[in-house]
């Protein structure tokens, strides 16, 4: 069987916006509550993580995570508005993008 596959990848000035891996991490920044918690789910170092944020935070016209700093209960991080309408947009975006691949693979192996 032949079968289509299609990554998402949304760009801005020709870097790498958003995609999978950093969309994977804002879900668990929201689901973790923490940047430090979400980067140990997805197996990438604190670092790494916190540049992808960095990067799309500078990309976006508005922040996509607000980092709040420690304290007595320790930090944390949480997606912001203008986040979840970004995560939201772009999971629309793969399913009808992967409807119409559904179709293209339906069809090349008829």
């Amino acid at each position: 069987m032949i079968e289509v596959e299609c990554v998402i990848s949304i760009k801005k000035n020709g870097t790498c916006f958003l995609g999978p891996i950093k969309t994977k991490l804002l879900q668990e920044i929201h689901n973790c509550g923490s940047l430090n918690a979400a980067a140990k789910k997805l197996k990438i170092s604190y670092q790494h993580a916190w540049m992808m944020l960095n990067d799309m935070n500078t990309a976006a016209p508005h922040p996509l995570v607000v980092k709040k700093r420690g304290g007595i209960n320790g930090g944390g991080a949480e997606i912001s508005d203008y986040g979840m309408k970004i995560l939201n947009d772009y999971f629309l975006i793969q399913k009808q993008i992967q409807n119409i691949v559904n179709q293209i693979n339906v069809e090349i192996n008829l």
